[in-house]
């Protein structure tokens, strides 16, 4: 099956990778796999919950893959070396505000990790995303950590969304900075979840993310700032803002707005008064870190007001084996107006790069 918006030609090949550039015939479920000729992929994972008790929660579930040699020649050896995975998995108990999360990292020799070239399938064992049989686009999560569990069926409700031109999303100005990138915007998850010991069914709504590119990020960037949200009149938007070291938006700041019709339209931070404004600030007492947590955004093209606060504050990754560096991950609500009407809505919100600078392992 191939998304809307793709195109016949794929990417140059640069410096032994391949770099995201041109255009790209996509076709799913084979995209949903890894691209092992790109440096950098991740697959994200986030949503919100509510038990049968009526207990709210977050999730997030990712894949990280790093190539660690150059050029994609297949293995000769189950010992052969060809990329790094990390993942992590996180838990927001939203009533009783409190935050789990937990890393694992390996090779993928001897198949400890891996991602399906063909398939909607990752894994770091015993951490498993695995296709649906039923649905091109749907994914299994099954993963148990030391405090919780999450064994969820995503199912999609929309097909995959291209962000930039035709999933080419630029981060910069020179050709490759960039990444190819989709999202799998509103996701209908049933199944369970277990905290301490004690098991729930759960539903709720999922975002995921899949991008992968080769060396997105300038140097003059200090992070980024990115929202995922699902609002009550249908609509779903992506927007991020890319951080200069001085604190300002890099001119590549934009995201996507797909319309309960379907329709999907990109736009860029700062055109046409389009903003992203942070509001309160948090300073976290693990890592140091100081968050913007309440933002602002407006975009007066399609007379869209919305206020974005996290469901609480200390939903932030601390450093450790697997996370190169803190970053804020978490549950947000969001209300507004949208052409005049009050809207409301959920989602997930990513803050990186406020509590040291980032790992080469992202750039």
């Amino acid at each position: 099956m191939a998304a809307e918006g793709g195109a016949a030609k794929s990417g140059a090949a640069a410096g032994g990778v391949q770099q995201a550039v041109g255009t790209r015939e996509w076709a799913f479920p084979r995209d949903h796999g890894q691209h092992p000729a790109y440096r950098l992929e991740w697959w994200y994972y986030t949503g919100n919950l509510r038990g049968a008790d009526g207990r709210r929660f977050g999730f997030q579930v990712t894949f990280f893959r790093r190539s660690l040699h150059r050029g994609a020649a297949p293995r000769s050896s189950a010992w052969a070396v060809e990329s790094l995975y990390l993942a992590h998995i996180a838990l927001s108990d939203i009533g009783r505000r409190r935050f789990f999360h937990e890393s694992r990292m390996a090779r993928d020799s001897l198949e400890l990790a891996g991602a399906a070239r063909d398939a909607h399938r990752v894994w770091l064992e015993p951490w498993r995303a695995t296709p649906l049989a039923d649905d091109p686009h749907g994914v299994a999560l099954d993963v148990d950590g030391e405090a919780f569990g999450l064994h969820l069926r995503l199912r999609a409700l929309r097909p995959p969304l291209l962000h930039g031109q035709g999933g080419l999303d630029q981060k910069g100005p020179a050709p490759g900075q960039a990444s190819w990138y989709y999202s799998l915007p509103r996701l209908e998850v049933t199944g369970r979840l277990s905290l301490e010991g004690a098991g729930s069914a759960v539903e709720g709504l999922a975002w995921m993310d899949h991008e992968f590119g080769s060396g997105q990020l300038g140097a003059e960037l200090a992070g980024w700032d990115w929202f995922a949200l699902q609002l009550s009149d249908g609509s779903d938007l992506m927007l991020y803002r890319l951080r200069r070291r001085d604190g300002s938006a890099g001119p590549f700041s934009g995201g996507t707005l797909l319309a309960p019709d379907g329709t999907a339209t990109r736009f860029a931070l700062g055109d046409a008064g389009q903003s992203l404004l942070p509001g309160d600030w948090w300073r976290s007492p693990a890592s140091g870190g100081r968050y913007p947590l309440t933002w602002q955004i407006d975009l007066p093209r399609w007379a869209i007001r919305l206020s974005v606060r996290p469901a609480f504050e200390t939903q932030e990754l601390t450093a450790g084996p697997g996370v190169p560096f803190p970053y804020w991950e978490g549950a947000v609500t969001v209300e507004g107006t949208l052409r005049g009407a009050a809207v409301k809505g959920t989602g997930y919100m990513e803050l990186t790069g406020y509590a040291g600078t980032l790992n080469p392992f992202f750039e």
